[in-house]
């Protein structure tokens, strides 16, 4: 499938334990494609590592992996900096983008 020119879907925003993790979800309709977009600088190994996540996940939405499954292997993945995003505590960037790609 060819992408589009212009994609929709909503961004979301997830504090974790670096700063703020944006997930974009273009999951819905025939083109299927996510967007993290980490915390800091650009160029460094979180969002290199971050980027090839999203590379992965938008691949196997494609191959038809449904987001659930993605969701349910993120969930509950730790780091040493877990935060509380207002009651909910976020233990990783995966974890985070779970709970950002479950609110959908």
């Amino acid at each position: 499938m060819i992408r589009p020119v212009q994609t929709k879907g909503p961004t979301i925003c997830k504090k974790i334990g670096c700063g703020k993790i944006y997930v974009t979800d273009c999951s819905e309709g025939e083109y299927k494609e996510v967007f993290f977009r980490p915390p800091g600088k650009a160029g460094g190994c979180p969002a290199a590592m971050l980027q090839a996540l999203a590379k992965v996940a938008s691949l196997a939405l494609r191959a038809g992996v449904t987001k659930d499954e993605l969701i349910r292997i993120w969930k509950n993945i730790g780091c040493p900096h877990p935060i509380w995003d207002g009651p909910v505590q976020m233990l990783s960037c995966p974890d985070a983008i779970a709970k950002a790609l479950e609110k959908k």
